[in-house]
């Protein structure tokens, strides 16, 4: 019995103890911010303040004119004080942002690349979000299906341009990525009259091509048929 309430004491002790350790970190991030600031503002209010005495003494001087009371500088020391450490901790935010930010991004991006699955991932999907934030995303005009890799199978591919043959008959130029790195794939020249349009946007199809069709529409939706520059009902440029 006696061992019995040894143990639950012992438990009981344990307990307070993590929870008052954890109660100390929690507030300690709170605690140091709040020193900090307040020697910020300690630290701002002694600069500013011998200023504006200085300057209400100069004013003091001039006829029809008074010194400012005690309190009235107490306060407009204060409210300046507040103005110029929201102003710093803007001008520190801004550089952190632009200098700290960049180098903590670089750092990521190296410790990423350095697992093998995830810089596979991580860099065909940088690349990818490069590629469609083009200006209009000319590089890619469309989605597209088409038969490959062989009759009866349907694969995603961006319709990239046109080309013709000597005689004037055209094809289709069509990138088909793979997955789940779409920046690389197959490069095929397709008659025309085989490429079928789709309603896909480019960010549908990239989410479902990297995502080995996890992340895909519930409906493979065909649009118009593909219209060349310079066919009828044709509004697309080349």
């Amino acid at each position: 019995m006696t061992s019995h309430k040894s143990s639950m004491w012992t438990k009981l002790k344990a307990n307070i103890r993590r929870r008052l350790l954890s109660g100390i970190f929690l507030l300690m991030p709170f605690g140091v911010t709040l020193l900090v600031m307040r020697w910020l503002f300690q630290w701002v209010a002694g600069f500013l303040r011998p200023m504006i005495e200085y300057v209400d003494k100069k004013l003091s001087n001039y006829p029809l004119t008074e010194p400012i009371p005690d309190i009235y500088i107490s306060v407009c020391v204060s409210v300046l004080t507040i103005i110029v450490l929201l102003f710093l901790l803007y001008i520190v935010g801004v550089i952190g942002q632009v200098v700290v930010g960049k180098r903590l991004i670089k750092a990521g991006e190296t410790l990423l690349l350095q697992i093998p699955l995830v810089r596979i991932v991580y860099t065909a999907t940088k690349q990818v979000i490069q590629a469609i934030s083009l200006p209009d995303r000319s590089a890619l005009k469309s989605v597209v299906l088409l038969e490959f890799p062989r009759p009866g199978f349907r694969a995603v591919g961006f319709l990239t341009g046109y080309i013709a043959d000597a005689s004037g008959k055209k094809f289709c130029k069509v990138f088909i990525p793979t997955t789940p790195n779409p920046t690389t794939g197959f490069f095929e020249i397709v008659p025309v009259e085989e490429v079928v349009e789709t309603t896909f946007t480019t960010e549908e199809a990239f989410k479902m091509i990297i995502s080995g069709g996890i992340v895909s529409p519930d409906v493979l939706a065909t649009g118009k048929p593909i219209q060349t520059p310079g066919s009828p009902n044709s509004d697309k440029s080349q």
